[in-house]
């Protein structure tokens, strides 16, 4: 299931690559440029190993047997990254953005200079390194990953790759980095994992570009899809903070069971609906499902362990903040599609 989703949004994004590229052909402002050069001087490889090195030297001269790990590990999952995405160049020979004059193209294996589009170098290389960060350092993933994602958005921006290049190279790059930093037993499982977390990420991304790129195939009218999509996000919303209070005041109860993660799915579900798209409500359906199986099969891994997995519900807050911000997702979602429909 999870393949043929990847499979089905690379074939939905690869509609929107030229489409995108016009897009960005009419941005000729200054500060777009710089933001696009920053991008690209922090996914260059010299840049990256300068990192690398960085966290070694920290790592030696203070003896942190984590940064010293790091340090070797992200070199290696650099190293490796970087052969698999000229293996993956060359045979596939997609041309640049700035060799296509039309929408069609032919790809075949070439050594030819320009003809090596796909994967995004620079995607991959800085998801690789952003997954052997996320790995030693945890608790900074979300900046890793952004900035992994900074350097993919500016490869776009600047003209030098596809956005489903840079969807290539994440890819490339995520399972290059979970391979050298996890033993091969448990690449199986480690894969599970990333893919029942990480699939929601990606369809929210996804959907992003889906919305902001012109293109048919809007099937829902904004207003009725926005009304269904909060009644959606509020409801989910409200029975999660339901459970969350009842398990806060049951006793031991609370430490035995975790508040049901279905209601969240209805809450991504109708952040999707708000878009009006078939296409994102079904890829947001199937990572959904892919993610509830994914936390079942945790749950279950850690009740056999005879060890608790609930050690007490997350703060009420932070789950109002979460859906918070999908109300405030929806929205924009509701003004971009508005604001479309109008120009």
């Amino acid at each position: 299931m999870s393949t043929s989703l990847l499979l089905g949004l690379l074939y939905y994004l690869s509609q929107l690559d030229f489409p995108t590229l016009q897009i960005m052909r009419t941005f000729t402002h200054p500060l777009i440029d710089q933001i696009g050069d920053a991008g690209n001087r922090l996914g260059d490889g010299l840049t990256l190993v300068l990192i690398s090195l960085g966290i070694g030297a920290v790592g030696f001269r203070l003896a942190w047997p984590s940064w010293k790990s790091a340090c070797i590990h992200t070199l290696l999952a650099h190293g490796v990254a970087g052969l698999f995405t000229q293996i993956l160049k060359h045979t596939i020979g997609r041309p640049r953005p700035r060799l296509m004059v039309g929408q069609d193209w032919d790809m075949a294996p070439s050594f030819e200079k320009g003809f090596d589009s796909f994967p995004s170098g620079h995607t991959t290389a800085s998801f690789a390194v952003a997954t052997v960060l996320a790995h030693y350092f945890p608790t900074g993933k979300i900046v890793w990953f952004g900035l992994a994602a900074f350097v993919g958005t500016c490869r776009v921006i600047k003209g030098s790759h596809f956005p489903t290049d840079v969807l290539g190279g994440l890819l490339v790059g995520i399972v290059t980095g979970l391979a050298i930093v996890h033993p091969p037993h448990k690449w199986k499982e480690v894969s599970r994992q990333a893919l029942s977390h990480g699939l929601p990420w990606l369809v929210t991304a996804f959907g992003l570009v889906w919305i902001l790129v012109p293109h048919p195939g809007i099937e829902l009218e904004p207003s009725l899809s926005l009304f269904l999509g909060l009644t959606a996000i509020v409801t989910g919303l409200g029975l999660r903070l339901l459970w969350i209070r009842d398990l806060s005041h049951g006793g031991s109860t609370s430490q035995r069971h975790s508040p049901p993660q279905w209601p969240r799915l209805l809450m991504g579900l109708g952040l999707a609906t708000t878009t009006g798209s078939a296409v994102i409500l079904g890829a947001s359906l199937l990572a959904g499902i892919i993610w509830q199986m994914g936390n079942s099969l945790n749950q279950l891994h850690q009740e056999g362990g005879g060890s608790d997995h609930w050690l007490g519900p997350k703060p009420i807050w932070t789950e109002a903040a979460l859906g918070i911000g999908m109300f405030l997702m929806a929205l924009l979602a509701f003004s971009v599609r508005s604001w479309f429909l109008i120009s």
